[in-house]
């Protein structure tokens, strides 16, 4: 039987794969710290809505740096394939995970709508990466930036609902993840995953930050 060959891994060097392993290393540590921080934060006056929210845009997270970290980092070949499509559905599940505390901060109708429509569009896209695996191309990195683009529909209720410094860290989270997909897709240029890595994580603690600070403004209303 022959090898998929969108299932081959790049052959990168050591120091590659060392950089690599230390971006999702401070992903999964730093996620994982933030929970903890956003968790006692909401746990403490926020309401069981919020909580939800925010629990499930944790889990998403950690989901997503774990399932990356094991198809980047294994060193059982037999197993990347597998891992890749958790790896491939769990950006899927970040995206619709991240919305949630957003949209609950925000608290309209249209929100949810948006909301509901994203969760619908990101578990398409779960089911066909684990269970109908086809090989990413151009046109699923479009998918990924166009739903977390379609944000852009909640600007004008974020402007209305949520402090100023967070609604500018969500925008500048959005533009670091986009413009990071310049070194994802930069596959003959050195540490490029590593780079890629670099960008997902000061995004995602962009938009920690963010939804920490939309929940405290929340709070001492």
């Amino acid at each position: 039987m022959h090898k998929d060959p969108s299932d081959i891994y790049p052959d990168y060097s050591t120091a590659e794969r060392i950089a690599d392993g230390t971006m999702h290393l401070i992903g999964v540590v730093g996620s994982i710290i933030a929970t903890c921080l956003l968790i006692s934060l909401v746990s403490s006056d926020g309401t069981r809505t919020d909580l939800t929210a925010v629990w499930l845009y944790c889990g998403t997270v950690i989901f997503a740096f774990i399932a990356s970290a094991c198809y980047h980092m294994t060193p059982i070949e037999a197993y990347r394939p597998l891992f890749r499509r958790f790896d491939h559905a769990g950006i899927f599940l970040k995206i619709a995970g991240t919305y949630t505390p957003i949209v609950m901060l925000i608290g309209s109708h249209f929100s949810y709508t948006v909301l509901a429509l994203v969760w619908v569009v990101a578990l398409y896209g779960v089911t066909r990466r684990i269970f109908f695996w086809t090989a990413p191309n151009n046109n699923s990195t479009l998918l990924y930036m166009g739903l977390g683009w379609a944000s852009l529909a909640l600007t004008w209720p974020m402007v209305q609902t949520i402090p100023t410094n967070s609604f500018w860290l969500i925008i500048l989270g959005g533009l670091t993840y986009s413009f990071g997909v310049i070194f994802y897709k930069w596959e003959n240029l050195k540490f490029s995953n590593a780079i890629w890595h670099v960008f997902v994580v000061v995004a995602t603690l962009m938009f920690y930050i963010a939804i920490y600070i939309g929940e405290m403004a929340k709070q001492a209303v």
